[in-house]
């Protein structure tokens, strides 16, 4: 993605840079006229603290959220077309003692099941292991607590009438993942997905060892008030961490080839086309809910996409600052990844960055798609 080929893009990333959007930016871009190319660029900072160090197209990003669409919720739709589960499968089917039969696997994979946002399961772990205890025990043993605390989480609202983004909805769906399989999620995925699309460094650290030691190729995140240090190499979400690093909603780690091989792999066949209609179209109930089953889809206004993704585009972001977007129409997929929760987590500012940058980087893809350019 050269400077010339992509002027207005490299313009809005540098500008993000130099007003601490964020340290630094990967951009990439998966085009259908060409796939096997993916067009990249890349601007500052994986570091700032306690030392810099630079942003190159190879940094690994904790991919936050992305988890829940480049992970868990394409490994339940490979076991639906497997013929393994259904979409309204209930979580009674695997669970048979969970108090709620109303709730399907639908309702978790569009953010319809009826739980709250979000809850810090993370400080029961605490009060129950200690905060150094956590570093300590078992992955199994710390996984066995968060379910037992999520399977036990009480819906807000009936099935089906409220749409409201939850972490809570994918936790519980990976340990349905996981009942199915009778194998880890984070190994699943990898078998399953990652390895089969060709993914060669996506992947989940298990938090075995001490937060305070760092993986040098991965871009930092917080200076966590929790852990007392930089987060480098370990999951920034408090709730994926304690529970042993891996989780329905967040833990995958990448860089920017992972992004777009996934995103292309979507595009390119690697699901049938009427589960990948299925998994893309809106959710019909509640009314006005721009979900599927899995994704979100551009809203109306202000979207994160910016002006030019379709209708038909679906895409996620992540909190750390990442994000994906793949229109189908033009066959195109974008990602950008960024590290803007270094230092901290209350620099929002990727938020206006952000649809500036879809659109910069779709007008300089319309300019080099101009027939004779």
């Amino acid at each position: 993605m050269s400077r010339d080929e992509f002027p207005e893009t490299w313009s809005v990333l540098r500008q993000g840079v130099e007003e601490n959007v964020a340290p630094g930016f990967v951009a990439g871009l998966w085009d259908i006229r060409n796939p096997f190319q993916g067009r990249v660029a890349c601007v500052g900072s994986r570091r700032k603290q306690p030392s810099e160090l630079p942003l190159s197209v190879d940094t690994v990003f904790d991919l936050a959220s992305l988890t829940k669409v480049m992970a868990t919720a394409p490994l339940a739709a490979l076991l639906v077309e497997r013929g393994w589960l259904r979409w309204d499968s209930r979580v009674t089917s695997f669970f048979p003692d969970y108090r709620y039969p109303e709730i399907e696997l639908r309702h978790l994979l569009s953010h319809t099941a009826g739980f709250a946002a979000w809850r810090p399961f993370w400080q029961s772990l605490q009060e129950r292991f200690s905060p150094k205890a956590l570093e300590t025990i078992s992955v199994d043993e710390r996984q066995q607590a968060m379910r037992e605390l999520v399977l036990s989480e009480v819906p807000e609202v009936p099935a089906g009438s409220r749409a409201l983004y939850s972490d809570t909805s994918f936790l519980l769906l990976g340990f349905v993942l996981e009942e199915v399989l009778r194998m880890p999620l984070d190994q699943a995925v990898r078998d399953l997905l990652w390895k089969p699309m060709g993914l060669r460094s996506a992947t989940y650290y298990r938090t075995t060892r001490p937060a305070a030691q760092v993986r040098l190729d991965v871009a930092a995140t917080e200076l966590s008030p929790w852990h007392g240090t930089i987060l480098q190499g370990q999951v920034h979400d408090e709730n994926c961490w304690s529970m042993g690093g891996y989780s329905g909603h967040a833990g995958a780690f990448g860089r920017v080839e992972d992004v777009l091989r996934f995103a292309g792999s979507l595009l390119s066949g690697f699901f049938t086309r009427e589960t990948l209609q299925a998994m893309w179209t809106r959710v019909d109930q509640p009314a006005g809910c721009g979900r599927t089953l899995g994704w979100d889809t551009p809203s109306p206004t202000d979207s994160s996409s910016g002006r030019y993704f379709s209708g038909a585009s679906v895409g996620h972001l992540g909190f750390t600052g990442t994000s994906l977007w793949i229109d189908r129409q033009a066959g195109l997929a974008v990602t950008l990844l960024s590290n803007r929760v270094h230092p901290t987590r209350d620099n929002i500012a990727i938020r206006r960055l952000r649809p500036l940058f879809h659109d910069a980087i779709r007008r300089d893809v319309d300019s080099g798609r101009k027939p004779g350019s």
